[in-house]
C-alpha cells in the first residue's frame, strides 16, 4: 500500500461520507422522533453523526486503500470506488436497521393520525385570566421510543364557560398501549391524564369528542384528580409522499 494514495484517498472517503451522512441523519432522526427543542436535532447531526461519517468514512479510505494493494497511482480510482462503497454499505446498513426499531404509526382508512386535545383550566386557576405562552407546555408519552411535545395552538386559546381551553395537536406516531398527556403552565399548574382512553388502534369512532375528563396532579400518583378537563378526538392527517 502506498501511503501517499492512502493520504489522499482517506480524506476523500471521509468527507464524502460525511456529506451523505448529513441528509441520511436528518431523515433518520426525523423519522425516530429527535426533538427539534433548542436545535437539539440539528446540534446531533451536525457534531455527532457528521464527524462519525468523517472518521468512519476515513478510516474505511485507508482500509479500501490497503485491501486494493494500491502502490501506483493507477490504482487510486479503485481504492476510492472500494472505500466508499463499504462506507456507504455501513452508513445505509446501519440506517436499515435503526429503521427495524421504529413503532408503526396507527392509520384510519390508510390515513396517519393526529391528537387533537383541549385543556380546560377553570378562570380562578389563572389570576391574571391569561396565560404567559413562553410556559405553556404540552406532551404526550406513549413510550420510551414515543414521547414528544404537542404543538399548541396559541392563536384559539380561548375563555369558554368559566374555562380557559388551551388547545394542541401531536401526532400518533405509534400503536401503544399506554399513553399520556402532560399540560404544565408557568410554574402553578402540572396536570396529567394517563392512560388515555384510547386503544393502540383508534377507530371512526375516536374521531368525535371525548366528555371532559379530570386530569391529577402530575407529581401525585394515584387518584389526586383536579378541576382541570381534558377532551381529545383523533383527526385524519394528509397521506405522506415520502
Amino acid at each position: 500500500m502506498s501511503w501517499k494514495i492512502a493520504i489522499l484517498v482517506a480524506p476523500l472517503t471521509g468527507v464524502i461520507t460525511a456529506v451523505v451522512t448529513a441528509p441520511v441523519a436528518d431523515k433518520m432522526t426525523k423519522l425516530h422522533g429527535v426533538s427539534d427543542r433548542e436545535g437539539g436535532r440539528g446540534m446531533a447531526i451536525f457534531f455527532l453523526f457528521v464527524p462519525a461519517g468523517l472518521i468512519g468514512g476515513f478510516l474505511f479510505g485507508l482500509l479500501g486503500t490497503k485491501l486494493v494493494h494500491a502502490t501506483e497511482w493507477i490504482h487510486f480510482w479503485k481504492a476510492s470506488g472500494v472505500s466508499l462503497l463499504m462506507s456507504h454499505a455501513v452508513l445505509f446498513g446501519i440506517s436499515g436497521l435503526s429503521m427495524l426499531g421504529l413503532p408503526r404509526p396507527p392509520l384510519i382508512d390508510g390515513h396517519p393520525l393526529a391528537l387533537e386535545v383541549e385543556v380546560l383550566v377553570p378562570v380562578a386557576r389563572v389570576p391574571s385570566g391569561t396565560f404567559d405562552q413562553q410556559y405553556l407546555r404540552t406532551s404526550l408519552y406513549a413510550g420510551p421510543k414515543d414521547n414528544q411535545y404537542a404543538e399548541i395552538d396559541t392563536a384559539h386559546i380561548r375563555t369558554e364557560n368559566g374555562f380557559i381551553v388551551v388547545p394542541a395537536k401531536v401526532d400518533l406516531n405509534s400503536r401503544s398501549d399506554f399513553r399520556m398527556f402532560s399540560f404544565q403552565a408557568e410554574d402553578t399548574i402540572s396536570v396529567t391524564l394517563d392512560p388515555l382512553p384510547l386503544f393502540a388502534s383508534p377507530t371512526a369512532k375516536d374521531l368525535q369528542w371525548t366528555q371532559p375528563t379530570p386530569m391529577r396532579e402530575s407529581t401525585i400518583t394515584g387518584s389526586a384528580y383536579t378541576d382541570i378537563l381534558l377532551r381529545m378526538r383523533v383527526v385524519k392527517q394528509e397521506r405522506t409522499t415520502e
